[in-house]
């Protein structure tokens, strides 16, 4: 199901570029939002500098320190902002993401007045979803401590540097993997509450959980696929926005496109995995309903004799 649920989802966003935009915009404008700020400060250190011509080129560290040590502003300014804008984002992304699933859900072309209407009747009830969430992202949270555990009962306190070393990146590791679990339990409890209309958030966050591990080859390996999907389009920018590093208007000008493809790119795979997964929540739906309906028929068939 993974493949099949793959190709509906990328098919569906091409089919709502249109809605893949407004996610693009929404994460351009809280993008200028966050480094306008910065940029004025900048600007104002900078002045007619010649050193306005370094940013052009890799991350100058003595300058980075340089700039913060002689504003103290910045770091008060940009600490405030980190803690406001990105948690308007989210909440922007969480009202959004109610329009999408419900234009997938729909299974229909993209109607604006379809997705608003969506986005604003889910939008309280996907709050109350994140805040059921939140044991659970708890609970996924401390998983990398397993390791911890491990560690201490078979190599003690005192454990060898590199077991010290690799376990931190196994940490790490297990750290993504329970963020990735945790999104696909969200989405899939954002979907129940579509598909079915609830209005009681611990239904569909429990319900989130079970299909997700009762169907978890299918569940995980998707959101795992779209989460490499994106790692590898990282990859691809970093070599390539290096690669532009000059004083020059045209070379900014190609670094900025560059960057909004990404961006673009990073909001396609989003609404790409949200289209998969409703196609893989509705699929199995279908097959749970027909392999019940021949025990069903069973029963109903073993009465027979019984009634004549």
């Amino acid at each position: 199901m993974i493949l099949s649920s793959l190709k509906h989802g990328f098919a569906q966003m091409r089919a709502h570029k249109r809605m893949v935009l407004v996610f693009y915009l929404a994460n351009l404008f809280f993008g200028v939002i966050l480094l306008l700020p910065f940029r004025a400060m900048l600007m104002n250190y900078l002045g007619d500098s010649a050193m306005g011509a370094k940013l052009a080129g890799p991350l100058d560290l003595d300058f980075v320190f340089e700039f913060l040590f002689n504003n103290e502003n910045v770091i008060a300014t940009q600490m405030g902002m980190l803690m406001i804008v990105p948690g308007l984002y989210w909440l922007f992304g969480l009202f959004l993401s109610g329009g999408a699933f419900a234009v997938f859900a729909s299974q229909d072309r993209y109607i604006p007045s379809q997705f608003w209407g969506g986005a604003a009747t889910y939008f309280g009830k996907f709050v109350r979803l994140a805040l059921y969430s939140l044991p659970v992202l708890a609970v996924l949270f401390c998983v990398q401590y397993l390791e911890l555990g491990v560690q201490r009962v078979v190599w003690g306190k005192d454990a060898y540097q590199n077991i010290s070393y690799w376990g931190g990146w196994t940490r790490i590791g297990l750290t993504a993997l329970s963020m990735i679990l945790f999104g696909a339990i969200f989405d899939y409890a954002r979907v129940h509450a579509v598909l079915h209309d609830e209005r009681k958030m611990r239904v569909s966050i429990w319900q989130g959980i079970k299909f997700t591990f009762g169907n978890f080859i299918s569940t995980f390996g998707l959101a795992l696929t779209m989460f490499l999907a994106g790692a590898l389009a990282l990859a691809i920018y970093n070599p390539l926005a290096n690669s532009f590093s000059a004083a020059n208007g045209f070379i900014i000008f190609l670094l900025f496109l560059v960057q909004q493809a990404y961006m673009f790119a990073r909001m396609a795979l989003k609404l790409a995995l949200y289209a998969g997964e409703v196609h893989l929540y509705q699929q199995c739906a279908v097959a749970m309903e027909v392999s019940s309906a021949p025990e069903a028929n069973a029963d109903f068939e073993g009465l027979a004799p019984a009634m004549e």
